[in-house]
């Protein structure tokens, strides 16, 4: 029996009447709700994602990044085997030489001032952490041959089940999230595309989860409405809530975890969230549902808030695997690998265009 989906609106002001700067509004503040489908707009068209041999069959949730011509790369875990398969605008699948993983691959752009680097990181199937670098040809084309991995050092590693999350930074720098082995720790570490280095891994104070993190970036350019200038952290803690955490950008300095919660939602998820950011100051963090294995997505902004909770409006199910928030420019997409409108597999669907959302209020710390 599906449950009818609901948007659960929370009361977050950032702004007081005589406009002095609050607090984002504490996980308990609540709100009104209101019956609603999904986010404003939002359709019911699912389509397979696809490659140039059909729609793409998987065990977990594909990977994907767009580099800053529109070139998209997708990134999965094979159907049948441990493999690591990509596959450049829809076109040929190919295997990843020697990468084993029992876990989704994350993949990002990182923009190097010319094609820039597609970068696919998966956790190994003894639990480090390894990375392949691909850079287009002149033209634009997969190279000829692949790349190996290389291992991320620093004894980078995680439980053999568990994604490691990337975020791209400016000057083809990049951050890694992952949770720890051995703990409920959360651990980060930021690699400087200039000099080529990583520095020393870190702990998240006050970040525990049993579950992969979330983690995305958005450093503002001129084209950026409203920059959010910060990276965001999305975890499950080990109550099971969902929780988000903020750095301001080239401080290294975290928020304290605060829970991500709108009154009279479920709120709660046994797999590790999704985050993706928008260039306008909006985003998401996306997560399967514990009570019936559908989507919800709160809305957070660059100022620490979130204002609403929209669960996906075609009774969409992915059950045990978190699905994929992805944002292009403002769009935002859902990519799952469940069952979603009479069609099953890895699917993808646009979700909203955040340019629809007026300019949000500046970060706060």
């Amino acid at each position: 029996m599906f449950i009818k989906k609901r948007l659960f609106i929370a009361a977050v002001s950032l702004i007081a009447s005589a406009g002095a700067m609050t607090a984002p509004a504490s996980a308990d503040d609540g709100g009104a709700s209101i019956s609603s489908w999904g986010f404003p707009g939002e359709g019911s068209d699912w389509q397979p994602v696809t490659y140039a041999g059909g729609q793409i069959t998987s065990r977990s949730t594909p990977g994907e990044a767009r580099d800053n011509r529109g070139n998209i790369l997708h990134a999965w875990r094979g159907a049948d085997n441990d493999s690591i398969w990509i596959s450049l605008n829809n076109g040929p699948a190919y295997s990843l030489p020697n990468a084993q993983t029992w876990t989704p691959p994350r993949v990002i752009w990182t923009d190097d001032g010319g094609r820039g680097n597609f970068r696919i990181f998966h956790t190994g199937t003894e639990g480090h952490v390894y990375q392949h670098r691909v850079q287009l040809s002149p033209s634009y084309q997969l190279p000829a041959t692949l790349p190996n991995w290389t291992r991320i050092p620093n004894d980078t590693r995680t439980t053999d089940t568990e994604p490691v999350a990337a975020a791209a930074l400016p000057g083809n720098s990049f951050m890694l999230a992952w949770n720890s082995q051995s703990t409920d720790d959360i651990w980060t570490m930021y690699y400087n595309g200039d000099t080529g280095t990583y520095s020393s891994p870190s702990v998240v104070p006050g970040a525990r989860s049993k579950d992969a993190p979330g983690l995305a970036a958005q450093v503002g350019t001129n084209a950026d409405p409203a920059p959010w200038n910060q990276v965001v952290l999305a975890f499950t803690g080990t109550d099971n809530y969902v929780y988000m955490s903020r750095q301001r950008y080239g401080t290294g300095n975290w928020t304290n975890p605060f829970r991500v919660y709108a009154t009279g939602t479920p709120g709660y998820t046994r797999n590790g969230p999704s985050v993706a950011l928008s260039r306008s100051g909006y985003g998401v963090i996306t997560i399967t549902e514990d009570r019936d294995n559908t989507i919800g997505s709160y809305m957070i902004s660059r100022d620490g808030g979130w204002s609403g909770y929209y669960e996906e409006n075609s009774f969409a199910l992915s059950p045990g695997r978190t699905p994929l928030a992805v944002v292009a420019g403002t769009d935002l997409y859902y990519v799952i690998n469940g069952s979603a409108s009479g069609k099953s597999g890895v699917l993808w669907k646009k979700v909203y265009d955040f340019a629809a959302m007026p300019t949000p209020s500046a970060p706060q710390w």
